[in-house]
């Protein structure tokens, strides 16, 4: 996987996150990760369809899922999250991955994205191109996000 997919996902999780939660966001590095893995608290999973194809993964813990919500809404959540949290945390999941297409555009990798599917905890995911996860850390949590994003001519050959 290029750089420049993975890049493009980077500045809008730290801009997104402040912008959304108030919060600054500091990225830990990432590295490149395959096969099946098992879902954190919080999956949010959103799918890549035109020059580039794939999919990428959110993952929270459930206190941060909590503390994410509760901020995107403006209640507190103390347990689980009802509908209208769970809609918040794919909308997060949402705007940071429609921002990176609009960086992958600017580089001539002009994308659609589907809406976010949240995955139950403990969920076995196969995954069958190499993604890269990387972490992030903030006041309120952690989170995750693994990119496995391939050219569409590079997946028709393979």
């Amino acid at each position: 996987m290029k750089a420049e997919f993975v890049n493009a996902f980077l500045t809008p999780a730290l801009d997104v996150w402040k912008k959304e939660l108030g919060e600054d966001l500091t990225y830990h590095g990432a590295h490149s990760v395959m096969g099946t893995f098992t879902t954190e608290d919080l999956t949010a999973i959103i799918g890549v369809t035109g020059r580039l194809q794939g999919n990428v993964f959110y993952e929270w813990s459930n206190a941060t899922a909590l503390a994410v919500a509760g901020l995107m809404c403006g209640t507190t959540y103390t347990d689980e999250l009802d509908d209208v949290g769970l809609s918040a945390i794919g909308e997060l999941a949402n705007i940071i991955t429609g921002n990176a297409t609009i960086e992958l555009a600017a580089a001539q990798y002009a994308c659609e994205i589907s809406p976010p599917v949240l995955l139950p905890m403990g969920a076995r995911v196969i995954v069958t191109n190499p993604q890269i996860r990387a972490s992030f850390e903030s006041a309120i949590g952690t989170m995750s996000i693994r990119i496995g994003l391939t050219e569409a001519a590079a997946r028709q050959a393979a």
